[in-house]
């Protein structure tokens, strides 16, 4: 017998492929009735129609290739073949039939196309935050999940990270009367789009920044009765997501926490990861609905990932304030804060960062986890620097150096913020877009104007990747500027707070007087954002910082008149 006779036919391959599978060789089936259909599938088609990882999918074109006849970059199997292929695949139901959810979506076409618009029209996915956005069909269906499993007339459904867009969705599908739905993320340009597009659609929508690693802002906390969330598929990141999710539930008798997410069928020993990350926090799983959400990409996973209703128990809030509060600060699965990144200054670097930033005439204080054992200085965690005001015994300290490298750039803003030294300095990534041009460079030193002038941008040091930006104190300014300085410096406290004593006191530094009833009655004839004076401006999403200043200019010229 010659090698071409020993050699496995397709039909052969496929058949020991099947066996492979065993029970769930139902999965090569599907492919393989694509496969043996009338159109051309590329493996890219084939993975987002089937909800099977690209792994199986290419095994199963390795498999029948000898048979495939192609057509441009698609394949199908060639029609000579496919009776024999018939009888191997059989004709049963595909696996995965539309469920309730999707028929109910499905039934409102008009949503998913409007769906579909702003899922085109939203800035691009970030591969370093894992953003795979969801089909527009998904949004609508969880959308629908939610408004038809939950009674949501008043409810307040915090969204854990939305780069779906499915806070909108959740309109688009209808709403409830007196609905409301908040969006938490660290992505500055999904935060604006959001923002903008519910502004202008009328929708209760209200958008918080934050980096969910260093705290869920003090808005959202205890705030809300349904969350959802769809984390970066690490154990660390799902189960961060949903602990910050459940610090923002009000009510543990009744909230639920929706999670989406989902592994390859061939890697168990993934999901049982996620899955033991979430058991300290003392979840019941009142349902898992396998392929729920369907994705634009993610095909290591099928382009697929369930749906997880998890209930909490009255061990939950203790376990979630547990793994909060000692958060991994690695969860992504690319980039500075993947879970495989380095991280943490050298000796050299810190040195450097020293000489260049700390005040030889009085006492620094060293910001974040990455200083070096031995260099000199006080230290406090970044998550409590940006979490509340300093204590009193950290509030003597001349300069304040800030270690955010490598992956809480993000948060270079709000470190300034924080920071209420006389000088402060922050190390961070030297790719930064605040840092990269001038355009860039002159919106960071007006965004802090108000608290703070840069003195120093310094980029490829202390090292090539590296940049470090030293700040002094501005000089107080008169009239709206004094005001905003006053709220700047107290960034930790609700805005209204700030605004009616910044009011109250450039009013004395003008030579004048304003009662606190007086400055309240300006604050309301000129806050178009009513919503914002609970918030506090380490929250405050930075494109509303623009419009924050001119209602501040507004309040003066109203208590000019006074």
């Amino acid at each position: 017998m010659t090698n071409a006779e020993q050699q496995e036919t397709p039909l052969e391959a496929v058949r020991a492929l099947r066996a492979d599978f065993g029970i769930d060789a139902r999965r090569v089936d599907q492919v393989g009735r694509l496969l043996a259909g009338a159109e051309f599938r590329t493996i890219e088609e084939v993975v987002s129609l089937t909800g099977t990882s690209r792994r199986t999918v290419e095994a199963v074109f390795r498999a029948l290739e000898p048979d495939l006849e192609p057509s441009g970059e698609g394949r199908r199997v060639a029609r000579r073949h496919v009776g024999e292929y018939g009888r191997v695949f059989g004709e049963r139901e595909p696996f995965g039939a539309a469920d309730p959810w999707t028929e109910s979506a499905r039934r409102d076409p008009a949503a998913i196309a409007a769906a579909a618009e702003l899922i085109a029209a939203a800035p691009p996915p970030v591969q370093a935050l894992d953003h795979v956005p969801a089909t527009a069909e998904t949004v609508v269906k969880r959308a629908r999940f939610m408004l038809d499993g939950f009674d949501l007339t008043g409810a307040h459904v915090l969204f854990v990270g939305d780069h779906d867009l499915s806070s909108l969705g959740l309109f688009l599908a209808g709403g409830a009367p007196g609905l409301r739905a908040s969006v938490v993320d660290v992505d500055e340009r999904l935060l604006e789009f959001a923002d903008g597009e519910a502004a202008r659609r009328g929708w209760d929508v209200r958008c918080h920044f934050a980096d969910l690693r260093l705290g869920l802002p003090a808005a959202l906390r205890e705030s809300c009765e349904l969350v959802f969330t769809d984390p970066p598929y690490t154990p660390e990141g799902v189960q961060l997501f949903v602990a910050r999710g459940l610090q923002g539930l009000r009510d543990h008798r009744n909230g639920r926490v929706l999670l989406a997410y989902g592994f390859g069928e061939r890697q168990p020993a993934l999901g049982l990861a996620v899955q033991k990350a979430l058991n300290p926090l003392h979840l019941a799983y009142e349902a898992m609905l396998p392929g729920f959400n369907r994705y634009v990409g993610a095909q290591a996973v099928g382009g697929a990932a369930a749906l997880y209703v998890l209930r909490p128990t009255r061990r939950t809030a203790g376990a979630a304030r547990a793994v909060a509060d000692d958060p991994r600060t690695a969860m992504y699965t690319h980039g500075a804060q993947s879970v495989e990144a380095g991280g943490g200054l050298d000796a050299g670097a810190a040195a450097r960062v020293l000489e260049l930033g700390a005040d030889s005439g009085g006492k620094t204080l060293l910001v974040g986890d990455g200083w070096p054992a031995d260099a000199p200085g006080r230290r406090l965690a970044l998550p409590a620097f940006l979490g509340a005001p300093l204590p009193r015994n950290l509030q003597d300290h001349g300069t304040v150096l800030v270690d955010l490298y490598p992956g809480f750039g993000a948060s270079a803003v709000r470190a300034l913020l924080a920071s209420n030294a006389r000088r402060a300095g922050l190390v961070c990534r030297n790719d930064l877009p605040f840092l990269k041009d001038a355009a860039g460079q002159q919106e960071f030193a007006r965004l802090i104007g108000p608290k703070y002038r840069i003195t120093r941008l310094l980029r490829s040091t202390p090292g090539p990747d590296l940049a470090f930006v030293l700040a002094e104190k501005a000089e107080p300014a008169a009239d709206a500027g004094r005001v905003l300085g006053y709220m700047y410096a107290r960034a930790h406290g609700k805005l209204g707070n700030g605004w009616r004593e910044g009011l109250i006191a450039a009013r004395k530094a003008a030579g004048g007087t304003l009662t606190k009833s007086e400055a309240r009655a300006a604050i309301e004839a000129s806050a178009t954002r009513p919503d914002l004076l609970e918030r506090s401006l380490m929250e405050l999403p930075l494109h509303l910082f623009d419009e924050l200043g001119r209602d501040v200019r507004r309040s003066v010229d109203q208590t000019r008149t006074r």
